[in-house]
């Protein structure tokens, strides 16, 4: 990576951080208050914790400084995603729910900001393709919700004859909501797009447009949101609504409602396309870590790219050990 840097003007080049004391400096300078932080691929990766991740969110968090955990994964409620990040990084206690921005969480808050049906006082429906996680978060928000989980027997497919025939039972929607389902099938896109059909004024909202992640020790691309939304948008000529990074929508929601300064944070992540380039969109500084999926390559395919800067990160290092101070902690 220091080599793909180097050979790029001064003026391009993203600051490489090699020691604890050069990230110290860099906060101090640019007088740095609040930290995002996206999770998996940069405090871990599935059940394993990332080099001095623990002690790094310890830190902050007794210093006063102001840490949220703002990830596109809707598969969990902000509950499920404490739990999760309190396990791994072995910090029970300190985590509070309200430090979790979950897609799924943002979806229903925004759903909120639009005041559907307001006038009629109606309850909100959604349609959901997703987990549980996401039908939970919408439910919790306050809106009757549809879809989600099928039951085990229910067929993947649906024939010509079936959707012809199909009764809808889910009835008038105000909302259809798109959350990554591993059991996406055939039969959802049919369903969801005759309610977007029938409701042309509902919105279609996507907790996330990432096109894939990682898996595998040859990093496989396992499909991810981005995949089904653009299947709905195709088959029903709409244009989903993103919560989600990189958005503005999710910049908007963080900055009003935690009341932070968007040049007195820090967005670290380990995707160009949605953790730097949502904290560089959204006038934060942003800092890559290079434990996750972007590789040196792409690293240097948006450094020659004029079309791509917002997706230089203002910073890079290894892991966010390197954020640690020198005097807790060594490399």
């Amino acid at each position: 990576v220091t080599e793909v840097v180097n050979t790029y003007s001064e003026s391009r080049r993203p600051l490489l951080v090699g020691t604890n004391n050069a990230f110290g400096a860099y906060v101090n300078n640019n007088s740095i208050q609040n930290f995002l932080f996206d999770c998996d691929g940069v405090l871990y990766r599935g059940n394993d914790e990332m080099p001095r991740a623990s002690q790094t969110i310890q830190q902050l968090i007794k210093r006063g400084k102001k840490v949220f955990f703002v990830t596109n994964n809707a598969a969990s409620t902000r509950m499920e995603l404490t739990t999760k990040l309190e396990k791994v990084l072995n910090c029970r206690g300190i985590l509070k729910e309200e430090m979790m921005i979950g897609s799924a969480y943002v979806a229903g808050q925004y759903l909120k900001s639009c005041n559907l049906n307001k006038d009629s006082g109606k309850k909100t429906r959604v349609h959901v393709i997703g987990t549980a996680g996401l039908c939970t978060e919408l439910q919790s928000a306050g809106f009757d919700v549809s879809g989600g989980q099928d039951p085990v027997d229910t067929p993947s497919g649906m024939s010509r004859d079936e959707l012809a025939s199909y009764p809808f039972p889910e009835g008038q929607i105000d909302a259809l909501v798109i959350g990554l389902d591993n059991d996406f099938n055939y039969r959802k896109l049919c369903i969801a797009t005759v309610l977007l059909q029938r409701n042309p004024h509902a919105l279609l909202v996507a907790t996330n447009l990432d096109a894939f992640d990682l898996v595998g020790f040859d990093a496989r691309h396992l499909p991810g949101n981005g995949a089904l939304v653009s299947a709905v948008e195709m088959a029903s000529g709409r244009t989903a609504i993103n919560v989600g990074k990189p958005s503005s929508t999710l910049s908007e929601l963080i900055m009003d409602g935690y009341g932070l300064e968007a040049r007195e944070t820090l967005m670290i992540g380990d995707r160009l396309d949605t953790d730097i380039k949502f904290g560089n969109d959204s006038g934060m500084k942003s800092a890559l870590v290079l434990t996750g999926c972007t590789t040196s390559s792409e690293i240097a395919s948006v450094l020659k790219d004029d079309e791509s800067s917002q997706m230089i990160p203002s910073l890079i290092f290894p892991h966010v050990g390197y954020m640690l101070d020198d005097a807790t902690s060594e490399n």
